[in-house]
């Protein structure tokens, strides 16, 4: 029987590549890449999903008016299912919610992935906000949202330009994520040791997007994922960056065409998931056909064509397409939902083949190089 006895600073409980890991530590982490912001926070928990997470604006907001009508918390927790911990109110709920101006305080999230959602930005909502973060998260700002730790295979990164959800990337337990910005106010995020480094490599001084561009990318990149791939499970990830310039600028450029197409600001559109059939447009069972590259979601209504490699692609620990159909079972899907379907297909379809030529680039700069 094989042994193995844990050391630091894993002290895992299984064989792991010593050497790896020994090259891994001396890269730069996302930590101190994004050290202004300080310790990395977590997205929004609202602590009552059903409650404060909605569909439409409209939606959310009358579900507060719906709260405030009650007469008792009873019948508010009839109603919905709210919060059962200490930092939420009923009473403090029914007292000041009337108060709010609900149109300015009605804000979009980054639910999941290519799912936004909304929300009533008030405690009595949306209980913790995690605002030192989050509202850096609001008027145009990009960044990572990123899991700490997590219990299966790495890849667990997507792009955003709102508030996340905390569970934006997995609701598995502990792999919640956490929020880098690209800046924090008017100012870079960026950690002065990490601006030193990456002047001095390559003689350049390159923007917050550039560099935001070539860690996203680096994230993406199938050898790297499958190098550290142990690492990646314990904490923040780590990232190396090559010694050409010219490196550095090819997977930046690649890493920020698939950031524009995950925020679907510039995508490159296929036809994919072209919406068929006559009905009523509701979400009742959602069944993928691999023979006929078809997504149904209900007796005569579907989208196609929707190729398997589209269908099973999963960021983080959700399915994608899966997960955007399902979570609306019992819903009639809306024109603009309808049409969404058909970008998130053609996002993930460009996904897959950029991830192709980031590996290839990284490959270039990492590996055939030494």
């Amino acid at each position: 029987m094989d042994i193995v006895q844990p050391s630091a600073p894993l002290w895992l409980f299984k064989p792991y590549d010593v050497d790896a890991h020994t090259v891994y530590r001396e890269l730069w982490s996302l930590r101190d890449i994004f050290a202004p912001m300080g310790d990395p926070a977590p997205g929004i928990v609202t602590t009552h999903d059903e409650f404060a997470i909605s569909f439409t604006p409209e939606e959310a907001q009358q579900k507060v008016r719906a709260l405030v009508a009650t007469r008792s918390e009873e019948e508010a927790r009839r109603l919905f299912r709210l919060c059962s911990q200490a930092q939420w109110s009923y009473e403090r709920a029914k007292a000041e919610l009337p108060e709010i101006d609900l149109t300015s305080a009605t804000r979009p999230i980054a639910y999941r992935p290519f799912d936004n959602r909304w929300t009533i930005w008030n405690r009595n909502v949306a209980v913790h906000r995690r605002e030192r973060a989050t509202l850096h998260m609001q008027g145009g700002n990009i960044g990572l949202d990123v899991c700490r730790v997590v219990s299966s295979r790495w890849q667990h990164v997507f792009a955003i330009d709102l508030p996340p959800d905390d569970s934006l990337v997995s609701n598995r337990t502990k792999e919640r994520g956490f929020i880098f910005p690209i800046f924090i106010g008017d100012h870079e995020n960026l950690g002065a040791g990490f601006r030193e480094f990456i002047d001095a490599r390559y003689e350049h001084h390159y923007t917050p997007e550039e560099i935001f561009g070539y860690i996203y990318a680096v994230l993406h990149a199938s050898t790297y994922r499958a190098r550290y791939a142990e690492f990646l499970r314990t904490d923040f990830p780590r990232l190396p960056f090559p010694e050409s310039a010219d490196d550095f600028e090819t997977i930046s450029g690649l890493g920020w065409a698939l950031v524009q197409a995950h925020l679907l600001r510039e995508l490159p559109r296929r036809g994919l998931a072209v919406y068929h059939g006559k009905g009523d447009h509701m979400v009742e069972a959602v069944r993928y056909s691999p023979e006929e590259h078809a997504v149904a979601i209900n007796k005569t209504q579907f989208f196609k064509p929707v190729p398997q490699a589209v269908w099973e692609f999963r960021i983080g620990g959700y399915q994608v397409l899966d997960k955007y159909l399902k979570s609306r079972k019992g819903r009639v899907l809306s024109l603009d939902e309808i049409n969404h379907v058909g970008a998130v297909a053609d996002g993930l379809a460009f996904t897959i083949e950029q991830m192709a030529k980031i590996d290839e680039a990284y490959k270039a700069a990492f590996v055939e190089r030494g």
